[in-house]
């Protein structure tokens, strides 16, 4: 069974000491007939004997994970990742990263530390040969993904091929063997060990599935309904099993799409504190981000119960960019009607930001400077609201005149 491989990579076989595997996606993606993915190769090399062989052949090596003996072999506009025979032992818990990694000089024992028998089917590059130690080519024909031994010893210590089994599904259409789909819904709980990086990670290349081969499109939604049907959700920290999605199936931006339809699903007494509790715990985001996150959700949000005009846009107008097409996906009429008011804002200028005021807290405190700098923001929002209104010109002169009656008492 012949696996196509460059001239480059055929001249780079060569000069391995032993026999140089491609293993992984590249394979299995072969056997389906659909785009090939990155090409990772294995052999019973050391990185060290193995690098300086090649350096000494003009290639470059970076070294990705020592621990793992993983480094990126690249020559010319080709790279691949390499990483020597090795067996792996994990925690207890589900945290997806082994305590303990050791070489080994046997194909078999590199083997038994993957996942899936599709993603465990070897490629001898110079002998053209495949071996398939869990009969994973049968499983590729059959559009079957199945652990590669017990699902049990498989998915018990990393919550991280749950996700990955979830991914997987939908990116290639594939059908969940029996005992794998049980024990995957045993072991669901795996996923509350994952770091926040990886489960975000993971998350997002879920909802982003149907987009990478082209074979599939719109097949996260069969991923996203498994993540359901596993229970999975309760394991990133909410209070509900399951997520009725609406929005995640319309919009581009499938990660709005998917944080709506867990707010609704949800029903947070209070969005902001759910939205930063959330995004901290579960993925680690910054609070930056968080802040930025909330604020597309709050003008989504409160649009939908029709704040005012002048509210409205003095709070979201440099965020209606990522706001509108959500809402569009909602209710059109109301969209429409902010739409409307936005163009009017945008045709004669009206000024919605403290930042555009011809003054700014500097002037304020040169020219008054007993006021208590705590209220500042209060007085700078209220000339918004006036020059808005039309009752003051945007000027400083004008502007420090309305200061002068608000102190006097007189505004």
């Amino acid at each position: 069974m012949f696996i196509p491989v460059s001239e480059n990579l055929l001249k780079l076989a060569k000069l391995f000491p032993e026999d140089l595997y491609i293993v992984g996606g590249y394979v299995r993606n072969c056997l389906l007939n659909i785009e090939n993915s990155d090409i990772d190769l294995c052999s019973n090399v050391d990185i060290e004997e193995i690098s300086k062989i090649l350096k000494e052949n003009g290639y470059k090596i970076k070294v990705k994970n020592a621990k793992y003996n993983s480094i990126i072999i690249s020559k010319g506009n080709e790279s691949y990742e390499f990483t020597s025979f090795r067996k792996d032992y994990y925690p207890e818990n589900g945290s997806h990263s082994p305590i303990r990694v050791e070489r080994t000089d046997k194909l078999l024992e590199d083997a038994k530390r993957r996942d899936f028998t599709i993603n465990s089917i070897y490629y001898n590059i110079t002998k053209d040969e495949i071996i398939d130690p869990f009969h994973g080519v049968v499983d590729a024909k059959q559009k079957i993904l199945r652990c590669i031994t017990s699902p049990e010893e498989v998915l018990k210590n990393d919550g991280e091929r749950i996700l990955r089994m979830v991914r997987i599904v939908g990116e290639l259409n594939l059908k969940i063997e029996k005992n794998t789909l049980k024990y995957a819904h045993l072991m669901a709980k795996n996923v509350a060990d994952i770091s926040s990086t990886r489960k975000f990670n993971e998350l997002e290349k879920i909802l982003y599935c149907d987009k990478r081969y082209k074979e599939t499109p719109g097949n996260f939604v069969k991923s996203l309904n498994l993540l359901n049907k596993l229970y999975i959700w309760q394991y990133f920290g909410l209070p509900v099993k399951v997520i009725k999605y609406n929005m995640v199936k319309k919009v581009e931006d499938r990660v709005l799409g998917l944080l709506i339809d867990i707010v609704d699903s949800v029903k947070p007494e209070c969005l902001q504190t759910f939205i930063e509790k959330f995004l901290q715990n579960q993925f680690g985001f910054t609070t930056k981000l968080i802040q930025k996150i909330f604020i597309y959700l709050a003008g989504y949000y409160n649009a939908l119960n029709k704040m005012k005009n002048k509210e409205y846009f003095f709070k979201y107008f440099e965020d209606v960019g990522v706001i509108f097409p959500l809402l569009a996906k909602k209710s059109k009429h109301i969209m429409n009607k902010y739409m409307f008011f936005y163009k009017y804002i945008l045709r004669y200028g009206l000024v919605v930001r403290v930042a555009d005021l011809k003054i700014s807290k500097e002037d304020i405190a040169q020219n008054y400077p007993n006021i208590d700098t705590r209220n500042y923001d209060r007085l700078l929002e209220y000339l918004l609201s006036e020059v808005f209104d039309g009752k003051v010109r945007n000027e400083k002169e004008y502007l420090l005149q309305e200061v002068d009656k608000i102190l006097s008492g007189i505004a």
